[in-house]
C-alpha cells in the first residue's frame, strides 16, 4: 500500500515531519516558562479587581471571560516577575511578547471587519465581537506556544499563563479599549 499527497495548490513551505518552528523558541514561551516556575499558593485570596477593571470588562462587552481576569488577579505579582525575567534572557523581551499581542489585537480587528486606521476604532462592532476577538489572542498565542520550543511547561501551565498574559495586557491598555478614552 502507498500513501500519496496531492497538493493541487501550495502556498508557503511543506514540511514532511516536524516544522523547524517547534526548534525555535518565542519570548512568549520564556514568559510562559518564567510563569510555571513560579509557585502558586492554592487558595490565597486574589486581590479584588479594581472598579477601572470592571468598567473596562463592562466597557468591551467581555463579561463572559471575567475568568480571565481571575486568573490574572491570582498570578499578577508572578506576571511582573515573569517579566522582568525574560527582558534577562531576551533583549526586549517584554515589549516583544506586548507588541504581538498588540499585533495579535490587530488581527483579530482585522478578521471581524473592524476599522481602526481611521484614527476611531469602531466600538460598536467591536463590542459585539469582543468574546471572539479575545478568543482569537488566545488561541493564536497557545498555537505559537504549542509550535514553539517547549521545554518545562505542561499544557495546564501554557494554557494558564496565556490567559494570564492576555488578562495583564487586557488591564495595561494592550488589547482592547479603555473606557476614559471614548468621550
Amino acid at each position: 500500500m502507498t500513501k500519496t499527497v496531492s497538493i493541487a495548490q501550495n502556498i508557503g513551505n511543506v514540511y514532511i515531519g516536524d516544522s523547524p518552528e517547534y526548534k525555535v523558541n518565542s519570548a512568549i514561551n520564556e514568559l510562559l516558562n518564567a510563569l510555571a516556575s513560579t509557585p502558586f499558593q492554592f487558595g490565597s485570596s486574589p486581590r479584588k479587581a479594581p472598579s477601572a477593571t470592571i468598567a473596562k470588562i463592562e466597557h468591551n462587552h467581555i463579561q463572559s471571560r471575567r475568568h480571565i481576569i481571575r486568573q490574572y488577579l491570582e498570578q499578577s505579582a508572578a506576571i511582573e516577575a515573569a517579566y522582568r525575567g525574560i527582558d534577562s534572557v531576551i533583549p526586549f523581551g517584554k515589549q516583544t511578547v506586548l507588541l504581538n499581542l498588540r499585533n495579535l489585537y490587530f488581527a483579530a480587528l482585522d478578521n471581524i471587519g473592524v476599522d481602526y486606521l481611521g484614527g476611531e476604532i469602531e466600538l460598536e462592532k467591536l463590542r459585539e465581537n469582543a468574546v471572539l476577538v479575545l478568543d482569537f489572542i488566545i488561541l493564536k498565542l497557545k498555537n505559537l506556544a504549542i509550535e514553539s520550543k517547549n521545554q518545562n511547561c505542561v499544557k495546564e501551565q501554557i494554557e494558564q499563563g496565556i490567559n494570564v498574559v492576555v488578562a495583564h495586557a487586557f488591564i495595561e491598555c494592550i488589547i482592547f479599549e479603555n473606557p476614559e478614552n471614548d468621550t
